[in-house]
């Protein structure tokens, strides 16, 4: 004998994509379009990173893993917004940043990432041109809403 089932609604769902709440997936953000370049000297870090990012949806443009090595990857893919580590060998993130914001036109969005968090960093930070600064490990929701705000200017 069949029974009546009651269905649930479900939001949509598009291919390759991930609804997690009740939003339409016509409002969901189109990630795809905001391109990221990663610059973070540890190996592992980087690498997380870089899953992390793409699983949410954004284009990761390049990476790289010591300052002048980033610079180069910034100059030749030309991304939306650059997430920089601090403490890095060959150019620090604040020498990084200044060299981005004075031979890249337009220059990306910049994002600090450090495992320092001193009061003196960031005020540096905001002096070199940072756009973000975060502490490792970065608060991923409060990274990716600011990734997200960024998708609209």
């Amino acid at each position: 004998m069949l029974q009546s089932l009651d269905f649930c609604s479900l939001p949509p769902i598009r291919h390759g994509s991930l609804v997690t709440g009740t939003q339409a997936a016509d409002a969901m953000p189109d990630r795809n379009s905001l391109r990221v370049v990663v610059v973070e000297d540890n190996y592992d870090a980087n690498v997380a990173l870089f899953k992390l990012l793409e699983k949410s949806g954004f284009q990761v443009a390049g990476r790289a893993y010591d300052g002048l090595s980033g610079l180069s990857v910034i100059k030749s893919t030309k991304p939306d917004v650059a997430i920089l580590d601090i403490a890095m060998p060959a150019l620090d993130g604040f020498g990084l940043a200044r060299r981005v914001r004075g031979e890249v036109d337009p220059p990306p969005r910049l994002v600090a990432l450090t495992g320092f968090g001193m009061e003196s960093e960031k005020s540096e930070a905001t002096s070199a041109g940072f756009d973000a600064y975060f502490c490792k490990p970065a608060d991923w929701p409060a990274l990716q809403a600011v990734l997200d705000s960024y998708l609209s200017q």
